[in-house]
């Protein structure tokens, strides 16, 4: 509903238009009345109002002057001018002021009425195109705010081959490009980073290194810094504008970049250069870019051009460096860290001096997991609960210079190290506290029950009693026991049948064959000759 204000100076013209005009068919709730400028002022400035119908001819303020101030004031609001007098230069300053319409009195109430109803039309056509401004400005800003995440995607699925750049989708990106637009990509490779960083930290740290990338590396260039689908990030330069797009005039600004990284961002980075390319085939030239990345395992911080690198299959043509991880696995499993530290260091030589290509670099890498899983199964532990191996990196992570294969077998080693050792620690005090739960209730001790006194599977338990003591759980219940009744037919004067019952036999049968087995003496035998020999 909209809201109306009536002014007049004199209360019975007020009171006239109130009961000519039917206000609720209009759409006008309440409707105002103001006797003078000043009052109509203190009304607008406190209320909401939409449509004003004023007198011209008013005491001090006058009903053009009040309208000149309400469109500084409230520029939303329509006004009707009234006035007995048709005076040209009224006209001219309703006109003006932008007033709606300028009525002579009298008035007849279906003039008013239809002059009204034009002007709520009015007011609601400039709200609902006021709107469709306002919902376009929002959806104008949301897509300004999201405009960098939508190209991306675009290029991710462009270069990953799942769709194909059309006229179309360019323009609904707003991309200045059409489908033959050459670009030039540059592959970013972050190989390291020098200072720990947690990962909310690192997400900032690359994103200063993204908006340096379009500073350094694009300057006055259209283009895009992006992520791919594997987080390799991505210089594209845009050739839209006609001039050439040339490798060798981004080495510059590529060793400017890698230099910011390393004083400021405190990484180490390298570039790749890709060619010009139509959009179609940029994804091809992304493919070459990330096999020269793989390729170049020796060499950091550097700036290497597509069309200058040894041709790939020479460079994987050299066969992968021999891994001596039998010996490895030794040194792990008896936790001789120190030693094996040694020995990759050794292995990390031999790859600098025979200038071993990645598939030594993916072979050692592989070598390491392995020894980790043989140990762990062997001694069966679940590598589930050793958390922060998968965090030290995935294959194309960890591979892609020896600084950082280094770095992250370093991590590697240690993380595994310090689980297997706490993980024997914590099997030992478990079980200790099975051997004394067994020994302070011989007489109903299971497996079962000796399990869920320490919180584990029976099943595991046993696996982890062998593995520990070399004897099985239930062997060990038995010796607990003989010994048991051992002691309490030496001093004790008890019936071997109570004897029996005392440490957790049913059957005075089974008890006496397992003791008979056990110690190769019947239980009444055994009392004999231990008394026998107590008497000499």
């Amino acid at each position: 509903m909209l809201n109306a204000l009536i002014v007049d100076d004199e209360w019975f013209a007020i009171q006239a238009i109130v009961k000519s005009v039917d206000f609720a068919s209009l759409g006008i709730g309440d409707v105002y009345h103001a006797l003078g400028a000043n009052a109509a002022k203190d009304i607008l400035s406190t209320r909401s109002v939409d449509l004003m119908i004023c007198d011209i001819e008013m005491p001090g303020t006058n009903g053009l002057e009040l309208a000149e101030w309400a469109n500084e004031h409230v520029p939303q609001l329509v006004t009707v001018f009234l006035t007995g007098h048709a005076e040209f230069s009224y006209a001219q300053q309703a006109v003006r002021l932008a007033g709606f319409a300028y009525l002579l009195k009298p008035i007849k109430p279906e003039q008013l009425a239809e002059t009204l109803a034009g002007a709520v039309a009015k007011i609601r056509e400039e709200r609902a195109h006021a709107d469709i401004v306002e919902a376009h400005m929002k959806y104008r800003i949301m897509w300004e705010s999201q405009k960098a995440v939508v190209i991306e995607h675009y290029w991710q699925h462009v270069l990953s081959g799942r769709i194909v750049p059309t006229r179309d989708n360019l323009q609904a990106i707003r991309l200045p490009l059409a489908p033959d637009s050459p670009i030039l990509p540059i592959l970013i490779s972050i190989e390291a980073w020098h200072r720990p960083f947690s990962l909310r930290d690192e997400e900032m740290m690359e994103y200063a290194l993204r908006n340096a990338a379009a500073e350094l590396i694009l300057r006055d260039r259209e283009g895009a810094v992006v992520k791919d689908a594997a987080g390799i990030l991505l210089a594209l330069v845009y050739g839209a504008d006609g001039r050439p797009l040339k490798p060798d005039d981004c080495v510059e600004a590529c060793r400017s970049f890698i230099d910011a990284c390393e004083r400021y961002f405190y990484c180490t980075v390298s570039c790749y250069i890709g060619r010009e390319a139509p959009i179609s085939g940029a994804g091809d030239v992304y493919r070459r870019l990330i096999e020269l990345e793989q390729d170049n395992v020796l060499s950091s911080r550097t700036v290497r051009c597509l069309d200058e690198a040894p041709a790939t299959a020479a460079v994987r043509a050299k066969p992968p460096a021999a891994i001596p991880w039998d010996d490895w696995v030794v040194l792990f499993e008896t936790g001789n860290r120190a030693e094996l530290l040694r020995r990759l260091d050794g292995v990390l030589d031999q790859f600098r001096r025979t200038e071993a290509g990645p598939e030594s670099a993916h072979a050692l890498y592989h070598a390491l997991w392995h020894m980790i899983y043989h140990v762990a199964h062997k001694n069966g532990l679940s590598l589930k609960e050793w958390s922060g191996l998968r965090e030290s990196g995935g294959e194309p992570f960890a591979v892609r210079t020896l600084p950082q294969l280094k770095a992250w077998a370093e991590r590697l080693i240690d993380t595994a190290s310090r689980h297997l050792r706490d993980q024997r620690q914590e099997s030992t005090a478990l079980i200790e506290r099975t051997k004394q739960y067994i020994l302070s209730n011989l007489k109903d001790a299971t497996r079962e029950k000796a399990a869920a006194s320490v919180y584990l599977n029976p099943a595991y338990l046993s696996r982890l009693f062998k593995r520990e003591t070399g004897q099985t759980l239930i062997d060990y219940m038995t010796g607990a026991r003989i010994d048991r009744a051992k002691l309490l037919l030496a001093e004790t004067n008890m019936r071997v049948v109570d004897i029996c019952e005392a440490v957790g036999y049913d059957n005075y049968s089974h008890f006496g064959q397992a003791f008979k087995k056990k110690v190769g003496l019947s239980p009444q035998e055994y009392r004999r000759r231990y008394r026998q020999l107590d008497s000499k």
